[in-house]
C-alpha cells in the first residue's frame, strides 16, 4: 500500500506544477489582451482580419499539396468565360443537355433580357432540361437580422419554374457551404442542395443541415473549353457538369488553398457532399480543455528544458543552450512536432483540432515565464525562493 501511495504522489507532483500551470494561466490571459487590443484598437483592423481568418487546417491542407493530386470522376466543369452571347451560351447548353450528364449547375444568373433572339433561344433550352440547376443570388443582408432582404434571379426562372438554388459564399475565406439561407422567414436551398436532390432523386432536408465543412482535399477538376464539348463527350456523359465561367476575374474567391474561382469552390463543395467526408471539429468546451492540457504539457517541456539547462556547468556549451535564440528554436521544434501529430489525425480520421491557441501559448511561454518569475520574487520572496 505504502508503495502504490508513494507512486500517486510522485505523479501528482509530476503532473500538478503551480509554476508551469501559472505560466500556462499567463500565457492565455497575454493571448485574450492581446486579441482584446487587436479586435478593439482600429489601427490593427488588418491584423485581426488574418487572425479571425487562420485556422490550422490552412496549413493542414496546404502541406497536402506536396503529394500529387487526384481527378475527379464525377465532377466537370464546362468553360463558358469568354462566350458573352446568350445565343452562344445556349447552342453550348444544349449540346451538353443532349450528351445526357447526371446534372447540370448552371453557374450564371442571367438578370435582365439583353439579346431577343438569344434570349428566346435560352429561355427555350432552358425549358427542355430536366436535371438542370439554375443559380441566384441572396443580396443585401440584414446583419441585425441575420438574413437576406432581397433576391437575383434570371428573368426567366419563375416563368418556367425551375428547380434553383443560391450560390453565396463566404468572401473573406471560405471554408463551408451554406446550404440554408433565410430571407423574410423562410428558407432557401443552395445549388448544391439542390443539385444533391436531382442526384440522389429525393428531396435534401437542407433545413436541418444548414451547412457542412469543405473538403479541400486537392483534387483535379478537368476544365472543358465550351467549344470542344463533343470532343470531351466521355467525361460528361453520366457525370456531374458544372456549367459556368471557369476563369472570371470578378468571382475569386480565398479558400484554405489559396485564391480560387467561385465554381471551383463549387466543385470542391459538391464533392464533400457526394463522399460526405466530413471532417470532425473539436469544438465547444471539449475544444478548450484540450487546448489547455495540450499548451500546459508544452509549457511543462519547454520549462524542463529551461531547468536542464541551467543545471548545466558553466561553460560555453551551457551559455549557448541559454540563449533565446536556442530556446526559440526548441520552442519550435516542438511546436512543429504538435502539428506533425494534429496532421497525421487530419489525414487519417479527418479529426480537425485547432492548434492556434495551443501554439500560441507556447510561442509566449517565455515571456509568461518571465512575468510569473518577476510577480513572485517581488511580492512572495520566499515562494521564490523554494521555486527557484
Amino acid at each position: 500500500m505504502q508503495p502504490l501511495k508513494a507512486f500517486f504522489c510522485r505523479m501528482l507532483k509530476f503532473i500538478f506544477r503551480p509554476r508551469e500551470m501559472a505560466i500556462t494561466a499567463v500565457a492565455f490571459l497575454l493571448i485574450g489582451i492581446l486579441r482584446f487590443i487587436t479586435f478593439h484598437v482600429d489601427v490593427f483592423n488588418p491584423v485581426a482580419q488574418a487572425i479571425k481568418g487562420f485556422s490550422t487546417t490552412d496549413v493542414f491542407y496546404d502541406m497536402m499539396l506536396a503529394s500529387p493530386a487526384d481527378t475527379s470522376n464525377a465532377i466537370v466543369i464546362v468553360d463558358i468565360t469568354r462566350l458573352h452571347n446568350r445565343d452562344s451560351i445556349a447552342t453550348v447548353l444544349e449540346e451538353v443537355d443532349a450528351l445526357e450528364p447526371a446534372a447540370i449547375d448552371v453557374d450564371v444568373v442571367f438578370e435582365y433580357p439583353k439579346e431577343p433572339i438569344g434570349d428566346m433561344h435560352l429561355v427555350n433550352v432552358a425549358a427542355t432540361l430536366s436535371n438542370a440547376v439554375f443559380s441566384f443570388k441572396m443580396m443585401d443582408p440584414d446583419r441585425q437580422r441575420n438574413e437576406f432582404t432581397r433576391q437575383v434571379h434570371s428573368f426567366f426562372a419563375s416563368d418556367l419554374g425551375l428547380a434553383e438554388g443560391f450560390v453565396n459564399v463566404d468572401r473573406s475565406m471560405t471554408r463551408e457551404i451554406p446550404l440554408c439561407l433565410e430571407m423574410q422567414g423562410k428558407a432557401y436551398p443552395s445549388v448544391i442542395a439542390r443539385m444533391l436532390e436531382v442526384l440522389q432523386d429525393k428531396p435534401f432536408d437542407y433545413q436541418h443541415h444548414r451547412k457542412h465543412l469543405i473538403n479541400y482535399e486537392p483534387t483535379i477538376f478537368r476544365v472543358i473549353p465550351y467549344d470542344s464539348v463533343q470532343h470531351y463527350a466521355q467525361y460528361i456523359t453520366g457525370h456531374i457538369v458544372m456549367f459556368g465561367g471557369a476563369y472570371e476575374s470578378v468571382d475569386v474567391l480565398y479558400t484554405p488553398l489559396g485564391q480560387m474561382h467561385g465554381i471551383q469552390v463549387l466543385c470542391y463543395a459538391m464533392k464533400t457532399m457526394l463522399e460526405m467526408k466530413q471532417q470532425i471539429d473539436i469544438s465547444g468546451i471539449l475544444f478548450w480543455l484540450l487546448s489547455i492540457l495540450f499548451a500546459y504539457i508544452g509549457v511543462c517541456i519547454i520549462m524542463a528544458y529551461k531547468d536542464m539547462v541551467l543545471k548545466f556547468p558553466d561553460g560555453i556549451v551551457a551559455e549557448i543552450l541559454r540563449t533565446i535564440f536556442i530556446i526559440s528554436i526548441f520552442i519550435f521544434i516542438l511546436m512543429m512536432l504538435y502539428m506533425s501529430g494534429a496532421f497525421m489525425l487530419f489525414v487519417k480520421w479527418r479529426i480537425n483540432f485547432d492548434l492556434t491557441p495551443t501554439l500560441s501559448v507556447m510561442a509566449l511561454a517565455t515571456t509568461a515565464a518571465d512575468i510569473v518569475r518577476i510577480t513572485i520574487k517581488y511580492t512572495c520572496p520566499k515562494l521564490y525562493a523554494r521555486m527557484y
